[in-house]
């Protein structure tokens, strides 16, 4: 699914990280480093979230093209564990 060539990181991203390091290593604002740090928490674990959502629709769709059976089983599975997470607060 995925080559090694897809995670070199491309070189433009590599200074804009290069930039961002610079601008942290500079930065003697704790308060501000502190915020960025809890937006930039919170932004990967949305995009984490939104991955694992995708990654689940993705093999649905697929283990349905091969074996619509067994694929009912898992959905029946997932439902139950949504139901199950969503009664005691989980996400």
């Amino acid at each position: 699914m995925l080559t090694e060539e897809d995670f070199k990181v491309p070189l433009e991203k590599q200074l804009k990280m290069r930039l961002l390091c610079d601008e942290v290593d500079n930065c003697k604002d704790v308060k501000q480093l502190q915020e960025n740090l809890k937006a930039c928490a919170e932004s990967l674990m949305h995009h984490q979230h939104l991955l694992s959502i995708l990654c689940q629709q993705q093999l649905m769709q697929e283990l349905e093209k091969w074996d619509t059976e067994a694929s009912k089983i898992i959905k029946e599975a997932l439902l139950k564990e949504k139901d199950g997470s969503e009664r005691t607060g989980e996400s």
